[in-house]
């Protein structure tokens, strides 16, 4: 891998929120190794000129599903696994070609995503990955039909089967620690019902606090955190109260619960971006009557549940929680954020707020010396208009993960 060096760019430092012109930027296998105004000196190096380009750190999303390839979830058991694997594979690398280069997969991808992204064998973020979720009986992840009445089946063991369907200390216990052996980066839990899920009701409470504090000492005892499914202030408190360190979704939060998560130290991945997709094409893929509805009820609350947790000083990542072909309106969660909070904090979801939360603070989300060499250079500044990373990635004018480049329009 030759050294890199990006010279008279914009640099946009996201941690004061500040552009720096006439930088200039080594690469070195894949570690940023220099940052400087002076001219960098490196034998055989690419030089890149960036003149009139910003150059800043890669974007995180910390709530997405590779493996949800269709919004109608029911239908991916229709189709081989094999199928599913190749379609998610598109996936991946739509996202990367979007600037996303690190992203964390909250239920479905696996060790072999994370394998085979590491290894090139498909083009995709960088993945940090839960394995499969942990659900109770009847909760948010339990997507058997109401005609089965018994405990084993099996008629949803294809690409759907992205749950553990589990209840008492016991079995959790059991089913994370399975998903540990397997290299899950966390543990995902239900703690509420959801809006996919046409049988259980939102307000609905899943795992008993016995059950949650069994996944948390799981996860602690490999160094590793919980996350939770939450809507509701009772479930997100009672979710905290057990030791889950990030809260998904939390669309109907009230502001004493998000004191009491600044109070804890807790992360909030809030997805707006997800109920705007499902409102205007859910039906036209296949979302389930019941789901749109529930979908209305929870939309525009997310919205208020974001100006309490920002006001209340809650630490707020990027999250779009998109499914299947909703998964382009990706980049657009920094619009609808934007009336909610200032821009400069939008960015720092998705880079700093997003590396702390995937426990990569200074490796990622960062553009300083010794931080991976995760990098776009665009045609424009996102502290002014996010426009400039809308339609697709179109103005990103470099993409480059771990050193390498996987789009390159300077050269």
């Amino acid at each position: 891998m030759k050294s890199v060096i990006f010279e008279n760019c914009n640099l946009l430092d996201v941690e004061n929120s500040q552009i720096i012109k006439e930088m200039n930027v080594l690469i070195e296998q894949n570690i940023i190794s220099q940052i400087s105004d002076s001219t960098i000196k490196s034998q055989n190096a690419i030089i890149i000129d960036s003149k009139g380009k910003t150059l800043m750190p890669g974007l995180i999303d910390s709530h997405v599903h590779i493996t949800a390839t269709s919004l109608d979830l029911g239908s991916l058991s229709k189709y081989p696994h094999s199928l599913n694997v190749l379609k998610s594979a598109k996936l991946a690398e739509a996202m990367l070609m979007r600037g996303f280069t690190s992203v964390r997969d909250c239920t479905g991808a696996d060790w072999g995503f994370h394998e085979a992204i590491d290894k090139d064998l498909i083009r995709g973020p960088r993945l940090f990955f839960v394995g499969k979720a942990l659900g109770p009986t009847g909760g948010h992840g339990d997507r058997r039909p109401k005609t089965y009445e018994g405990d084993h089946c099996t008629c949803y063991q294809g690409t759907i089967k992205e749950t553990w369907t589990v209840d008492g200390v016991a079995e959790v216990q059991k089913a994370a620690r399975r998903e540990l052996r397997k290299g899950a980066h966390a543990i995902k839990i239900f703690a509420s019902g959801g809006v996919a899920s046409p049988d259980d009701p939102i307000f609905g409470l899943q795992f008993s606090e016995d059950e949650i504090r069994a996944v948390v000492n799981e996860a602690n005892s490999w160094k590793k955190y919980v996350l939770a499914h939450a809507y509701t202030s009772e479930a997100i408190t009672r979710a905290i109260k057990c030791g889950v360190r990030t809260i998904e979704h939390g669309n109907l939060m009230d502001r004493k619960t998000a004191k009491y998560m600044n109070d804890k130290n807790a992360y909030l991945v809030p997805n707006l971006i997800t109920y705007e997709a499902m409102d205007l094409e859910g039906e036209k893929y296949g979302l389930p009557k019941i789901s749109l509805e529930k979908n209305k009820f929870v939309k525009d609350e997310g919205k208020i549940a974001i100006d309490y947790a920002y006001s209340e000083g809650v630490k707020i990542g990027y999250g779009t929680d998109l499914l299947g072909e909703l998964q382009v309106y990706q980049s657009r969660e920094f619009l609808m954020r934007q009336n909610i909070m200032p821009k400069k904090d939008i960015l720092k979801s998705a880079t700093l707020i997003n590396a702390e939360i995937v426990n990569q603070k200074d490796k990622i989300g960062v553009i300083k010396e010794g931080s991976f060499a995760d990098i776009l250079v665009i045609d424009g500044n996102p502290l002014e208009d996010f426009e400039v990373l809308q339609n697709q990635g179109e103005k990103l004018l470099v993409i480059m993960k771990d050193g390498k480049f996987y789009k390159n329009n300077l050269s």
